[in-house]
């Protein structure tokens, strides 16, 4: 009994060691295959990924190379989306984050081009397109008509990457920063990029104590549980809305209202529920500030 204990332990090594090497293998011929296509090598790539795709079916770098040789964009985007859903883990992810949000932006979809680029830039601050991602967000929050989110996140980015010279739409009024000089603005004194998160979609709602300084907020949802309201809170805030939580007890029972923006006018607070049911197909209303 003991020797065939024994036995199954080394054999469970020797599998282990064998999947160890085999991830290794994958990945070095995964990298050089992309090295080729960097170098424009498109022939040579092409002969690779065919072999590759025998050998490590399903693989995310294979899967990758594949989407970003791809002449059809629809099908590219489409192998992009199967990354994040079953290769959520992966290297890879970023970008095809960074691939799909240049889609949808390409397509004149700002919105949902705007929800791929904000992953990429909460999720993924290192990653060496991050400047051009935080650009387009801006311009597609522009586009869409989103100027209160972009505002916010133009002054989230600011304070995560204080050295690193964004290319600043000429449409946003920088006097709407409240506490910046513009001259602090256009001025970096190096590309360095900090790690730091640009959004904390996953933390306690409940801790926001800014009060709003619009006249109207959107509302949209009502929960008697607060994990049920914080996750509609995160899945907003997900596409650059800013939310906050807000308790009501009517009755002797609780209620977790999700509040979204500050507009000065019901009419801005309107277009913005409008953008925001087209998104997410989350149904919203003005409600006035008290």
């Amino acid at each position: 009994m003991r020797m065939g204990k024994t036995h199954l332990i080394k054999t469970s090594l020797l599998v282990i060691i064998f999947i160890g090497s085999l991830s290794s293998t994958s990945a070095q011929d995964v990298a050089g295959l992309l090295s080729l296509i960097q170098l424009g090598k498109m022939d040579s790539a092409e002969t690779i990924l065919t072999d590759l795709s025998y050998k490590y079916p399903g693989h995310p770098g294979v899967r990758y190379a594949r989407a970003i040789m791809q002449d059809d964009a629809l099908v590219a985007a489409g192998i992009y989306k199967d990354i994040l859903r079953n290769h959520g883990g992966s290297e890879y992810v970023a970008s095809a984050l960074m691939h799909l949000g240049e889609y949808y932006y390409a397509q004149g979809l700002y919105v949902q081009s705007r929800q791929y680029f904000s992953r990429l830039i909460r999720f993924h601050p290192d990653h060496p397109d991050i400047i051009n991602a935080v650009n387009l967000t801006l311009r597609a929050g522009i586009a869409s008509r989103q100027m209160d989110s972009v505002y916010i996140d133009l002054a989230i980015i600011l304070d995560r990457f204080p050295n690193v010279a964004f290319d600043i739409p000429e449409e946003l009024d920088l006097t709407r920063l409240p506490g910046r000089r513009q001259n602090a603005l256009n001025s970096p004194q190096s590309t360095r990029q900090d790690a730091a998160p640009i959004r904390s979609l996953g933390q306690d709602l409940s801790e926001k104590s800014a009060e709003p300084q619009g006249h109207f907020s959107l509302q949209a949802g009502a929960f008697g549980s607060y994990d049920n309201a914080k996750r509609l809170a995160d899945q907003i805030e997900s596409i650059g809305y800013s939310t906050r939580i807000k308790e009501r007890t009517t009755n002797g029972k609780t209620l977790y209202l999700i509040m979204v923006g500050d507009y000065s006018s019901k009419t801005a607070a309107t277009s913005v529920a409008d953008m925001l049911d087209a998104a997410l197909g989350i149904p919203s209303f003005p409600v006035a500030n008290n």
